[in-house]
């Protein structure tokens, strides 16, 4: 995938491996340990260079798992009338629209849809995938209003809220799974 700005994942974990590998050979003060740790830092650079973009956005996918994860339990939590901090879920939702929406979908749409369609294969499946796109992020942009200590104080918007992170799970959970057992496997 090409980069749409700033350190991509694959570029952070290639510094990150790197940053640990000399921080493993500083520690060490045998000429063999030093080896090994060099050997052990290669071999996870070369692991991490060696994922395939399709490979990756599955992994991806993997992050917006855990975030439906935390949704649901915000869920449970204002069902249950238990103390929940908003900012848990404004920064959840922040997260989606930084990672999910501007870097992971876009991708998706930029380099990934027009392929198929160029193809004229799964061409329906592509515009479903995309119009959920378009209506995630408008249900984003609502949890990003509702998820404040001021709205979370309104009865009314706390179901609100309830109502729009129970759409934002319908829609996604089978969608990552579309994309991960249907698009990406005929990529």
């Amino acid at each position: 995938m090409a980069p749409t700005s700033g350190l991509t994942r694959r570029s952070f974990l290639q510094v990150a491996t790197t940053l640990a590998g000399g921080l493993a050979l500083t520690a060490c003060t045998s000429m063999p340990a030093i080896a090994q740790a060099r050997t052990r830092a290669e071999t996870v650079k070369a692991d991490v260079e060696e994922v395939l973009p399709v490979e990756d956005l599955m992994r991806e996918h993997g992050v917006l798992r855990r975030l439906l994860l935390v949704y649901g339990e915000a869920i449970r939590r204002m069902e249950a009338s238990e103390p929940l901090d908003p900012a848990i879920v404004s920064r959840s939702a922040t997260l989606i629209r930084r990672f999910i929406e501007d870097y992971h979908e876009k991708n998706e749409e930029d380099y990934l849809f027009p392929r198929f369609q160029e193809a004229g294969k799964l061409v329906d499946l592509v515009r479903v995938l995309k119009e959920q796109h378009e209506a995630g992020r408008r249900v984003t942009a609502r949890v990003l209003d509702l998820a404040t200590a001021a709205g979370m104080s309104r009865s009314e918007d706390r179901t609100a809220l309830v109502t729009e992170l129970r759409r934002f799970i319908r829609m996604y959970e089978p969608h990552s799974a579309r994309e991960d057992t249907v698009l990406f496997p005929a990529f």
